[in-house]
């Protein structure tokens, strides 16, 4: 039977307004919810109902002292209240992908005599757990305006208790760049009365942004962006997930 498993090798790591893809080797997700008892009297047997989310994601990989290496990034955001996390498992749209509102809160460096010096961190979810979704735009370089691939969340799927995404800019170049970016839904794949679900700050330099809305997601979703300025060059990914 065939698989359609994707390779870790493709796995992106995305932390703010840093792609440090190109210095972990590893990374884990851990999604959990409480389960709390609900047991009364008369019952013979155990009853449950869900409770609050939480998750964690983990890193491994090689320490880079530089002054923009993954040292200093995860040093300079160690304890931080609020870190934007998506981690990819694949660098092409509609990859599965996990994001979170994050608190790193462990960060740790091991050298040994006959190993390359190495760095692992952990990150908690400040709030809302691990959410699941996709990469709705893989990292990309854009010099003009344009729509992203279209992410069809299914027939059936069209009601949900809410969305998040996220935009990660990572380099951007030009005289006054302008990057304003939307996520449109719409019920039919043309799109002909698409309406917006997220919109993002206007970006004009490196950074960062999670936003949430309570908006009930209709089954096509795509990332509309508009770039303005002279000689604009913006590179971003944008994470989403419905609730």
């Amino acid at each position: 039977m065939a698989h359609s498993n994707p390779h870790g090798k493709d796995t992106v790591f995305l932390h703010d307004q840093y792609n440090l893809t190109s210095s972990l080797d590893s990374t884990s997700i851990d999604r959990s919810i409480a389960v709390l008892d609900t047991t009364v009297f008369g019952l013979d047997s155990r009853t449950y109902t869900p409770g609050q989310k939480d998750g964690s994601v983990s890193v491994e990989g090689f320490a880079d002292p530089a002054a923009a290496g993954i040292d200093t990034i995860l040093t300079n955001s160690f304890g931080s209240a609020s870190t934007s996390v998506t981690v990819s498992l694949g660098q092409t749209a509609g990859s599965n992908a996990y994001l979170m509102d994050a608190i790193e809160n462990q960060y740790a460096t091991t050298s040994s005599v006959t190993e390359l010096v190495r760095i692992s961190g952990e990150y908690q979810a400040a709030q809302d757990g691990v959410d699941a979704g996709v990469l709705l735009l893989p990292v990309t370089t854009a010099t003009a305006s344009a729509n992203g691939a279209t992410h069809d969340r299914g027939s059936g799927s069209t009601t949900s208790s809410g969305a998040v995404a996220i935009v990660h800019v990572t380099a951007v170049s030009g005289t006054s760049p302008t990057l304003d970016a939307i996520v449109q839904m719409d019920d039919n794949s043309s799109f002909t009365s698409a309406t917006s679900l997220i919109t993002f700050t206007q970006a004009t330099a490196i950074t960062s942004q999670r936003t949430e809305v309570t908006t009930s997601a209709e089954r096509y979703i795509r990332l509309n962006y508009t770039i303005g300025g002279t000689d604009p060059s913006f590179t971003f990914a944008v994470s989403f997930a419905t609730r």
